[in-house]
């Protein structure tokens, strides 16, 4: 071979790869930069990491939880700073400090940390702690805040459980969650909507998990939200070794039996419940057992009061409590239990869930798996009817149960026994045993809702105007129904127990505000249907202010925006990640009808009319001149649906801009004949 033609091959080869090494070192610097560390710069702030570790430890009968937290903050900006640039302690943890250190990384290298002797300064030892939003110092953009502390809780057993979800207002580059207990507790648990499988270490010293999960979107939410629903979470509990897995009997016979099954200690009491019993039903004795109950149960409505739980009265029989004309949340279900039992009417037990904690898990039944129990029975139509028991300050209606179980799943469970039901299958005597129960059947189920045809609020306003003394007049019809009527009615029940229709009004203004616009003077009748939806109707008169500006005496302003009051669903992201999840669809309707003594010029009522439809929501806008001398305006904005995904959100943005659009709007009425 030509050795020229070898050396100049050799040189080649070398150039060559030189270009190569040049090319991707080049392409390498040019390279698209990874999108997520794109939306982290430019966030307002960012985690570089988020860590939670949490040890249980046994503490004679209780046990003792230690949760370590540590973070490092990365501020980007300057409303990075005055958003997060916080240490923000609840006043528990502020209280159970164990360690904590707070330092302030610089840009230029240099480390400020916070003297917590400062912050955590009190007068004595006895003083206690509340919650502490303090500033930390120094921060500037570009910085990044470290934290770290330790804090302690003790637990019952029941207690050693818990959701986990790995997300934070912030997008966040690694979070983590870790357990860690030893050998005495086992752990059990399940990851929901595709949550990455955790790190699992098990060796003879201690049981050790890992939850973890990278380049994590920062997620602002709502009350409407359900993050349970639209995101990956775990849960898990801490049970004995050896325990098995907790079944819909043993919640039957431990839960359901602890909190309603009836006493009978106070023999001098009891007995009053059999007298009480007889003189409600009176002449009624030969009707139906479901007729029976319906007048007890409404009897209970119209007479008794609702109070809390008392210590001193756990033990007491449901005589002792109609002897004193109330009950309390635990003693109306022994109540209900008790009459069920005697009339002989079958009844499941029913476990509910809130529908913005996510769906039940039928399968593993968990601790805090249902945070509703009551009962449910067959009427003698063939209908599945439930019975709510009363809380503090609010009494339902058969088959009214609260909205926040609206179309959520529950679970019936049917209880059976081999033989004829004994009294301690009925009662908790001097023994303090529980019933127990040979077999269940268990039903899944879909707890009703109500849609938007039922669940309304309807405002009607007919007003004169008194041109001499510049007034106005009105008569008001005011009707609520279906989850507004139980939503509303609970919170004047909270307010006002007596519910007296003086004090009824006192209740509403309070409920929207101070603002007096319908200013009712009388009322004139309240009713309640007792039967679905529970429609509520107050009919009143009064003087409506505000609203009817004379401008001259031949002028009259009309404020829309202060009549028309819609209970508006509002939109807190314009890049929400997560659907909205309502209690229920609803209506919301205004009509306002204002007669004046001569004939009238509304100037600009053309084009004042809006007819804005979507999948979800809708809005009807009328104005309209009519008889010559009256103004008549209807205002109605509807929520079609109890679901609404993100990416739909934008209608309800569009029904919000066009009740903001006639809200602004001003109405001159010209005054002719006078």
């Amino acid at each position: 071979m030509n050795q020229f033609f070898s050396k100049n091959k050799t040189a080649s080869i070398v150039i060559v790869c030189l270009s190569v090494l040049f090319y991707n070192l080049h392409s390498s610097g040019d390279s698209a930069e990874d999108p997520f560390l794109t939306l982290c710069k430019n966030s307002d702030a960012y985690f570089l990491h988020s860590y939670k570790d949490v040890t249980y430890q046994k503490n004679w009968a209780r046990y003792k939880k230690y949760v370590s937290i540590n973070n490092k903050l990365v501020v980007n900006t300057t409303k990075g700073v005055e958003n997060y640039a916080f240490l923000n302690l609840d006043a528990y943890v502020s209280n159970h400090l164990e360690t904590i250190k707070i330092r302030t990384l610089k840009a230029d290298g240099s480390i400020v940390e916070l003297d917590s002797s400062v912050v955590f300064k009190r007068s004595s030892k006895n003083e206690k702690f509340g919650v502490i939003n303090y500033p930390i110092p120094a921060v500037e953009p570009g910085d990044t805040i470290e934290t770290s502390y330790v804090y302690y809780e003790t637990l019952r057993e029941s207690e050693l459980m818990n959701y986990v979800d790995l997300y934070s207002n912030l997008p966040s580059l690694n979070s983590q969650y870790s357990l860690k207990t030893g050998l005495n507790l086992t752990v059990r648990y399940k990851a929901y909507n595709d949550f990455p499988d955790p790190k699992v270490v098990n060796n003879d010293s201690m049981v050790y998990i890992q939850f973890s999960m990278d380049k994590i979107k920062g997620i602002e939410q709502n009350e409407y939200n359900c993050l349970p629903c639209d995101k990956p979470y775990v849960y898990y509990t801490l049970e004995d070794s050896g325990s098995e897995l907790k079944t819909w009997k043993d919640v039957y016979n431990e839960e359901f039996n602890f909190l309603t099954q009836p006493m009978a200690l106070d023999y001098d009491k009891s007995s009053y419940y059999k007298r009480w019993k007889r003189k409600v039903i009176g002449t009624a004795k030969d009707s139906s057992k479901y007729h029976k109950f319906n007048l007890l149960h409404q009897e209970v409505l119209n007479t008794f009061k609702m109070e809390p739980i008392k210590e001193m009265e756990l033990i007491k029989s449901s005589g002792y409590f109609l002897k004193e004309e109330r009950f309390d949340p635990l003693s109306i279900r022994r109540f209900y239990r008790q009459v069920l039992e005697d009339l002989e009417i079958d009844y499941w037990a029913v476990f509910g869930r809130d529908k913005n904690l996510g769906p039940m898990d039928k399968h593993l039944i968990r601790k805090g798996e249902f945070g509703h129990i009551f009962f449910a029975y067959v009427d003698e139509a063939g209908h599945l009817k439930f019975l709510y028991p009363h809380q503090d300050f609010y009494m339902y209606q058969i088959d009214e149960i609260p909205t926040s179980l609206y179309s959520t799943e529950a679970v019936l469970v049917k209880p059976y026994f081999k033989e004829k039901k004994r009294r301690k299958d009925k009662f908790i005597n001097r023994d303090f045993e529980l019933a127990e129960v040979d077999s269940v059947a268990v039903e899944a189920i879909e707890l009703p809702g109500m849609n938007v045809n039922h669940n309304y609020i309807h405002q009607t306003i007919f007003s004169t105007v008194d041109i001499e003394q510049k007034e106005v007049f009105f008569k008001y019809r005011f009707k609520i129904s279906g989850g507004l009527s139980t939503e509303i009615r609970a919170f004047f029940d909270m307010l006002n127990k007596d519910e007296d229709a003086s004090n009824f009004y006192d209740a509403l203004i309070e409920f929207e505000g101070n603002d007096n616009t319908i200013q009712i003077d009388t009322i004139n009748d309240v009713i309640l249907n007792s039967s679905k939806p529970f429609a509520y109707i107050m009919r009143g008169e009064g003087t409506l202010n505000n609203t009817v500006t004379f401008l001259n005496d031949s002028l009259v302003s009309v404020s829309v925006d202060k009549l028309i009051q819609h209970n508006q669903l509002e939109i807190s992201s314009d890049t929400s990640e997560l659907n909205y999840y309502l209690d229920y669809s609803y209506s919301d309707f205004l009509l306002f009808n204002l007669e004046f003594p001569c004939e009238i010029e509304i100037l600009g009522l053309e084009d004042s009319n809006v007819d804005y439809k979507s999948d979800f929501c809708e809005y009807d806008f009328q104005l309209a001149k009519i008889q010559g001398n009256q103004l008549k305006i209807q205002s109605n904005y509807k929520i079609l649906k109890n679901t609404i995904p993100n990416e739909n959100l934008d209608e309800l943005k569009v029904l919000n801009e066009q009740l903001k659009m006639i809200k602004n709007k001003r109405l001159i009425v010209k005054l002719k004949n006078i």
